[in-house]
């Protein structure tokens, strides 16, 4: 979510090398595997097989629908939500959600300002998202929905973000001079 043009991350990424889903996940009997540079549920046999994508199930999330080769006999993964709760404020501007493959090579500041710079015009927020994550070499699947809160103008959005990018030089100023008179 854009908060007065800061990014406020809203969840966190169910990774199966997340620590307490790489736990969850090994006590249920999976196990996490590295396959070129990608923490993957699979099953025993899956783990001791090499990548045999024919013959074993290897998933990139440890929370999705469907995949019951990973739930049955055990579930190994779960379509359980992890929930939080936000207050919506007035400084809320818009919010980003956003797969996978997106968060894997944009922070979310950088989303916060590419989907800013085209507040007022939602799908193309979305697109320009998507473009960057693509052009920064995500190999993954690209998907992003932006949601502009009604309330706020594009006036006020813009200066919103200006207002947090003083914020971020003058700190950045405050950092340097730390030594001074």
């Amino acid at each position: 979510m854009c908060r007065g043009g800061r990014a406020l991350r809203l969840s966190e990424d169910h990774k199966p090398n997340r620590g307490d889903e790489e736990r969850r996940i090994k006590s249920a009997g999976g196990h996490v595997v590295n396959i070129g540079g990608v923490h993957r549920v699979t099953t025993a046999a899956g783990a001791g097989a090499g990548l045999n994508l024919k013959e074993h199930h290897y998933l990139a999330v440890s929370r999705a629908f469907g995949d019951m080769e990973l739930k049955i006999p055990q579930p190994l993964i779960t379509c359980t939500p992890e929930i939080k709760a936000f207050d919506v404020t007035e400084d809320d501007c818009f919010i980003v959600m956003a797969c996978d493959g997106i968060w894997d090579v944009l922070d979310d500041q950088t989303v916060c300002e590419i989907a800013g710079e085209h507040f007022g015009r939602p799908k193309d927020a979305a697109a320009s998202v998507v473009r960057t994550a693509y052009q920064k070499g995500s190999g993954d699947n690209l998907t992003a929905t932006v949601i502009e809160f009604g309330w706020v103008s594009l006036e006020q959005c813009t200066e919103k973000m200006k207002q947090f990018v003083v914020e971020v030089e003058k700190s950045k100023d405050e950092d340097l001079d730390m030594f001074g008179d």
